[in-house]
């Protein structure tokens, strides 16, 4: 059975290769992106099993990301797991259920803040891979 890929997505090199690393280790093949629009991209030519996509990304964000592979048909089905910094500096916390009513996006299938720990991201992705 081939491995199973997944799109990173974070313009934070040394995050975005932290989560590379913990997905290969586990088994994953990866793809990489920067920004929300190469997230787009790559989520449509590639078609991954999961993405792993970052809110605050330059030239368009995480959410705005979201929200197009939700809208886009050959993409709506992939299953999303969206990480943030701002947990750290705030003192709103984002949940996936925030996220629907804060920024009017339809919730993700994971929420995972950074610094990224390695068993709380990989039992998430269980949680929604099987």
């Amino acid at each position: 059975m081939p491995a199973k890929r997944v799109l990173i997505v974070d313009d934070d090199s040394i995050a975005r290769l932290f989560v590379q690393a913990v997905m290969e280790n586990a088994g994953w093949q990866t793809l990489e992106g920067f920004d929300g629009r190469e997230a787009v991209e790559l989520a449509e030519s590639e078609q991954p099993d999961l993405i792993i996509l970052d809110i605050a990304m330059p030239v368009m964000d995480g959410l705005e990301a979201f929200q197009t592979l939700r809208k886009t048909t050959s993409t709506a089905h992939i299953p999303i797991i969206m990480l943030t910094g701002i947990n750290e500096d705030s003192e709103t916390r984002y949940t996936p259920e925030s996220m629907e009513s804060v920024f009017g996006v339809e919730r993700p299938e994971g929420f995972v803040d950074k610094p990224v720990d390695a068993d709380f991201l990989l039992n998430s992705v269980m949680g929604i891979m099987g």
